[in-house]
């Protein structure tokens, strides 16, 4: 350092020493902002001034939002409903009953249809409606205002129709007289007595039951189914 300094002329020693206490003014001027650069520089940064930070990882294409924690769910709640009546299931009202239509057959009351002009046995028939259960429809035959002579009990072969077979009207010297045929609904069991009478005239002079029907007749001198 000496020898160059000596080998310089006096003029560019004067250069030299210019150039020299501009490069220590320069230094001792850039002494104050290193120290404020240093100051604002984090401890162990380990990174030159001016260097750029390198990039921070990222997950997703540039321009994505970082993803974030997602928000935590309202509590939930539980709200008992007040106890409440159950209802009684719906009463179905049964439908009508309909009885069922019945056809009544209607009544066909007594009577005498046979011929008003008979001989001494001849059939007796007519139309009416047997008996219901326990009682029985029983002919007597009488002279015109006298006593009832017990015959025998109606038999119906068809419905709401009678007869009466080989029923005698008077004797040998009847021909001529007037009879009445008349038809009482009895009791069984008065039925069944006068059963017991059979084959022969048996007089009643009070019949004790109810009178259906009955007819006057006039007999011929023919003897007739005997």
């Amino acid at each position: 350092m000496r020898r160059w300094w000596r080998t310089l002329k006096p003029a560019e020693q004067v250069v030299a020493l210019g150039a020299l206490v501009t490069l220590v003014v320069g230094v001792i001027a850039a002494v104050p902002a290193y120290l404020t650069a240093a100051k604002e520089t984090p401890t162990g940064s380990g990174s030159a001034a001016g260097s750029t930070p390198p990039p921070e990882p990222t997950t997703g294409p540039p321009g994505t939002p970082e993803p974030t924690d997602p928000p935590p769910p309202p509590p939930t709640t539980t709200t008992t409903a007040p106890a409440t009546p159950s209802s009684p299931p719906p009463t179905r009202t049964p439908p009508p009953t309909v009885a069922p239509t019945v056809t009544r057959t209607p009544t066909v009351r007594f009577a005498i249809t046979s011929a008003t002009v008979v001989p001494n046995c001849s059939d007796v028939f007519g139309t009416g409606d047997e008996p219901a259960a326990g009682r029985t429809a029983v002919l007597f035959v009488r002279p015109a205002g006298g006593t009832y002579f017990y015959e025998q009990p109606l038999r119906f072969p068809t419905p709401h129709s009678w007869r009466a077979n080989r029923v005698v009207v008077g004797d040998g010297t009847s021909p001529g007289q007037r009879f009445e045929l008349h038809v009482f609904l009895v009791s069984d069991a008065y039925a069944r007595e006068l059963t017991t009478h059979d084959g022969s005239p048996y007089p009643v002079a009070d019949v004790p039951g109810e009178r259906l029907t009955s007819a006057a007749v006039t007999r011929t001198d023919e003897i007739g189914n005997c």
